[in-house]
């Protein structure tokens, strides 16, 4: 089972969370508004002693209609105010059980074609 990091959240730059694989490889969630507000949520490979960024998997522009759709689906049935009912919570919980690279991006392709 993966790993989930803490949830960090910064005025300026958002919020984040990285979670740790059981592959081996690392994940970051990055909600660039943090909260409840708009903005978009990505899915970022970490690599290099999580310095450096590598392939952008998931993008999910949260204030276009399809975006919205997504996070209604993923929230749908969470308690308003708890992490779950976030966007960075959200996205996290869905991801949360994958098992590798491949998974997540399998994962998140669902997101895409629903």
């Amino acid at each position: 089972m993966a790993k989930i990091g803490r949830f960090v959240s910064d005025p300026a730059a958002g919020a984040y969370c990285q979670i740790s694989l059981d592959s081996g490889e690392k994940i970051l969630v990055n909600h660039d508004k943090g909260g409840f507000k708009g903005g978009s949520v990505t899915i970022t490979q970490v690599k290099w002693l999580g310095l450096v960024s590598g392939e952008t998997m998931f993008e999910c522009n949260l204030d276009s209609e399809a975006g919205r759709a997504v996070l209604a689906r993923l929230t749908r049935g969470t308690t308003a105010g708890t992490v779950q009912a976030t966007p960075l919570g959200a996205f996290v919980e869905h991801i949360k059980d994958c098992r590798s690279i491949a998974d997540v991006k399998a994962r998140c392709a669902e997101l895409s074609s629903d």
